[in-house]
């Protein structure tokens, strides 16, 4: 039989290998997830049931476990989203002529949003492509004879095409089913690791490098500030976004080092994922526009701050005096999204020539930096709001940049 190796939710085993022939699935987990996870294995005492399937055993042994909540933020930062879940099938359905009027997409999912995972027994056998699986298990447990047409022909030519839809689209379904969203995905590798199938860092989780996404930012404070955000508001995701190395002082510093270090990735054919970050002030919005201009690569994105509606009415002082002023676009740095003390101002120094603006800047910023970045967990009563959009904005640039990639390469296969 050999070792074999398990992608689970719940009782229900979405992709499997043998030996060394498995699907690395490191990526889906984090170091620290390391847990004791069920194993099932036939009884050898007492082998077969009556209806011809298996009498089982449950071993706990060590696993990667994650909710499977986490682990669709983690699959979507791979570029695997539901748009490209929707790809994937119709690739597969073309390739093998299956006939997606008789067995589409929206069949699928609703077959996994409905059927009770932990019910579902596990006793699969030997382990099978999922083609196989799909006729003779999966088809049956997801009552799928209730919901197509023509149940005798889906059960064998869906089969085909679903012989090589990837676990991550079963996985992104799945997470629509109220009782597999409970449930933990677990990766049950305890079998080739013992049979020397594989090494134990194969194991470890966290993002490749190729995977991550470097984040570029005017200076080491705005770096900071983010990747504390990240590790306080997003841990399940923070393994995927990195920055310049600043232990010898952050090298790109001012809005035009910036530009041209996006000038010079472009230039070499950089091909890692780079998002180039600006402030949402003056100098950042005029970066910002230079940046844009550029032949950027479709690995590459520039982006500034968010607007928000707490910055359109903010407490301002200039040479005309003290006033309240929309700041968006002119002077919300990076510290503004932070959790601000009372009697918090911008003061208006230098006009902006290119924009026609004034720029502005955070009256002891500092101090509201270094209170952001003292914190050690969000039990606190410390207002994040602001700091969490701006996460969200970067998580969701990195999704489609991610996206936009794994789609075209489902594209061009389709083109073939």
């Amino acid at each position: 039989m050999g070792s074999m190796i398990h992608l689970s939710v719940g009782r229900l085993e979405i992709d499997w290998g043998k030996n060394s022939g498995f699907t690395d699935h490191g990526s889906l987990f984090q170091k620290g997830d390391q847990a004791l996870v069920p194993y099932y294995y036939v009884d050898e005492n007492n082998k077969h049931k009556a209806d011809g399937g298996y009498n089982l055993v449950r071993v706990d042994q060590p696993g990667l476990s994650k909710p499977l909540a986490l682990i669709i933020d983690r699959l979507k930062l791979l570029g695997c989203t539901d748009a490209w879940a929707r790809q994937e099938f119709a690739y597969y359905s073309g390739v093998n002529d299956s006939d997606t009027d008789a067995f589409t997409y929206e069949h699928l999912a609703q077959a996994l949003r409905t059927c009770d995972v932990e019910a579902m027994s596990a006793d699969y056998g030997d382990g099978e492509d999922f083609g196989k699986f799909f006729r003779r298990q999966l088809f049956d447990r997801l009552g799928l004879e209730h919901i197509v047409d023509d149940p005798l022909h889906v059960r064998h030519a869906a089969a085909e095409a679903m012989e090589n839809l990837s676990a991550y689209t079963v996985l992104h379904l799945l997470a629509e089913n109220p009782l597999a969203a409970k449930l933990p995905v677990t990766w049950q590798y305890a079998d080739v690791l013992d049979g020397g199938w594989a090494r134990e860092e194969t194991f470890e989780g966290g993002a490749s490098p190729s995977e991550r996404f470097l984040i570029v930012t005017e200076g080491s404070s705005d770096a900071n500030i983010i990747r504390h955000g990240f590790d306080l508001l997003f841990p399940h995701l923070a393994d995927f976004f990195q920055f310049v190395d600043m232990k010898e002082g952050y090298p790109f510093t001012g809005i035009g080092n910036l530009c041209n270090f996006a000038k010079g990735l472009v230039s070499i054919g950089y091909s890692r994922n780079v998002l180039f970050l600006f402030d949402n002030d003056a100098e950042g919005v005029a970066g910002h526009e230079r940046t844009r201009k550029l032949s950027l690569l479709p690995n590459m994105r520039a982006l500034k701050l968010p607007d928000l509606d707490d910055f359109k009415r903010f407490a301002t002082k200039g040479p005309e005096g003290a006033h309240f002023s929309d700041i968006n676009g002119k002077a919300a740095a990076i510290e503004c999204y932070l959790q601000l003390p009372e009697g918090a101002f911008v003061q208006w120094n230098n006009f902006n020539r290119e924009l026609g603006v004034y720029q502005g800047e955070l009256v002891n910023k500092g101090e509201v930096m270094r209170a952001f970045l003292a914190l050690a967990d969000t039990h606190s009563q410390y207002d994040f709001s602001r700091i969490r959009q701006v996460l969200e904005h970067l998580i969701a640039e990195s999704i489609a940049l991610a996206e936009s990639q794994e789609i075209a390469q489902l594209t061009l296969a389709l083109d073939r």
